[in-house]
């Protein structure tokens, strides 16, 4: 298939040879632009997978229509090393189907979701992917972050396997800033559904969360972490086996002895140790 500018028409293989107008199931080879216009009724569109886009900057464009993409399960994104972003701001909040992300080897891409530079009147609606539950981002070296902070709150209800794994650059997997954040403060946040945590072969991770920030995993079964030397978060197992992920500020030798008596009902990794968890079997 040669190269084309821009997605002209939507056809997939109909199993006999010839093509069909079936758009539950759209793979695409070798655009440059997609959805840029608002002329595409992709409404029944289920499954969308992008493969080898070399020269593939934007996925959608700003005045494509979001209902469109009502929908849409599963996006694969694969091999598209130009690619800078996923989602613009308005397509990430009209995704109420989304359940599968699986991201790999692209090379330039700096952030999952493109940071909003629209007025603060329109943060009003909070993005969420309410029955988002796999998460897979691979072989990404310029990503720096998963999510902003915020989306963790309540924009995750339904997370349930989270892989991260040689994602070079990668520093934290929620950002926030924590200029503002008091260490005599904590804020907790559950992802309740959480069953398996990966987190692979990354040597710039510094944390899980910004300082401040104190997540429970009350269900999670794998927790794995390998080749993440820098990172200062701890994690933890308490007597009712949940996990926790906490990241430490700078301690005195004082604070340090405080805290481990606050939490001698819980089970601690070394910060920065591997850590290979089931929670089928006893630690």
């Amino acid at each position: 298939m040669t190269e084309k500018k821009q997605i002209s028409n939507v056809t997939v293989p109909d199993g006999r040879g010839g093509t069909s107008t079936c758009t539950e199931y759209l793979t695409i080879f070798n655009f440059e632009e997609l959805f840029e216009y608002s002329g595409y009724n992709l409404s029944s569109l289920k499954v969308l997978r992008l493969s080898k886009l070399t020269e593939l900057r934007v996925i959608w464009s700003a005045f494509i229509q979001v209902e469109h993409f009502k929908n849409l399960s599963k996006l694969t994104v694969q091999d598209c090393r130009r690619l800078r972003y996923i989602f613009s701001p308005t397509i990430a909040r009209n995704l109420p189907q989304l359940w599968k992300l699986d991201i790999s080897d692209c090379e330039e891409l700096e952030q999952i979701i493109e940071k909003d530079q629209t007025p603060s009147q329109h943060h009003l609606q909070p993005i969420c992917f309410p029955n988002l539950s796999w998460i897979i981002i691979r072989n990404c070296e310029n990503l720096k972050c998963l999510f902003p902070i915020t989306l963790a709150h309540f924009g995750l209800p339904d997370l349930e396997q989270l892989y991260l794994e040689r994602v070079t650059k990668l520093e934290q997997v929620f950002e926030g800033d924590e200029g503002n954040v008091s260490k005599d403060e904590e804020t907790v946040i559950h992802l309740p559904r959480l069953t398996d945590l990966v987190l692979g072969r990354l040597p710039n991770l510094v944390s899980f969360s910004p300082v401040g920030y104190h997540f429970v995993f009350p269900s999670l079964e794998i927790l794995t972490v390998r080749g993440c030397p820098n990172i200062n978060t701890r994690f933890s197992v308490d007597s009712k086996r949940s996990v926790h992920a906490k990241t430490q500020a700078s301690q005195s030798v004082d604070e340090i002895i405080v805290e481990e008596s606050a939490t001698a009902q819980e089970t601690a990794w070394p910060i920065a140790s591997d850590i290979e968890y089931d929670s089928n079997f006893s630690i």
